[in-house]
């Protein structure tokens, strides 16, 4: 809540991130990291990358690079064709979650999105009580869920990216893997976004070697940036190799 109106920071549902960096970039991640276990500056220009990388790994730090995809309108022409084209599994049915939700499906989501690789956020964040966002929600006959996706804005309202949306969070159980319901959840999230929250860039961070994840971006118009997601640990504190895949 202290940084909730300061224009360079952003929360995502998951840390507290720095969007804009200045001179005391350094300083601002360390601090975060030694308060959250991890911090991210989500906006950094890649052409100075590495002197801060250096930089943080000499405070002690583990750091770890990610591509900064974005997208604008091609993200929505992109999701409106996804919903205009696919077609739902019979055994498939889609759920928000919200206030209404029960603990133990939010528990259920967090779940299987863990054992996909992906970290989850909070439940209050999934709810939409936080942030101003949507989580989508695949689940099949059994009432199990099987891929979920969501996006959420995270930037005040005095933030030069006030209008970019942090979106992702995408996972399948592996079982229904190949049949893109993460894509359709993601358009859908997409969708949402733009029409009721008025956000108009879409960001994600993304390791370079995930190809997969980068091919689903490209098909719902996020591309490479002139940012990059640099990410730090400390492994004292924070469990986890990195924050997001």
């Amino acid at each position: 809540m202290l940084l909730k109106k300061d224009r360079r920071f952003a929360f995502q549902g998951r840390i507290v991130l720095l969007s804009d960096p200045g001179e005391d970039m350094v300083e601002i991640m360390v601090a975060l990291a030694k308060l959250q276990g991890g911090s991210v500056c989500n906006y950094f220009p890649k052409i100075n990358a590495q002197q801060a990388i250096s930089d943080l790994e000499g405070q002690g730090l583990s750091v770890v690079e990610h591509d900064h995809l974005r997208g604008t309108k091609a993200c929505l022409d992109a999701s409106l064709k996804t919903l205009e084209t696919f077609a739902l599994p019979e055994d498939i049915s889609i759920t928000v979650i919200d206030e209404t939700t029960s603990p133990q499906f939010v528990s259920e989501v967090v779940e299987m999105s863990e054992k996909c690789g992906v970290m989850s956020v909070p439940g209050w964040v999934m709810r939409g009580t936080g942030p101003k966002g949507v989580f989508f929600v695949a689940q099949n006959s059994a009432g199990e869920p099987v891929a979920c996706a969501g996006s959420f804005m995270c930037h005040p309202k005095n933030s030069s990216h006030a209008q970019d949306a942090f979106w992702g969070m995408l996972a399948t159980r592996s079982d229904r893997r190949g049949q893109g319901l993460a894509c359709l959840l993601g358009a859908k999230a997409i969708i949402h976004m733009w029409e009721v929250h008025n956000a108009r860039g879409f960001i994600t961070g993304v390791s370079a070697d995930n190809l997969s994840s980068k091919a689903l971006c490209k098909k719902m118009g996020l591309s490479n940036s002139d940012w990059q997601y640099l990410s730090c640990i400390d492994h004292t504190i924070f469990g986890g190799d990195a924050i997001t895949k």
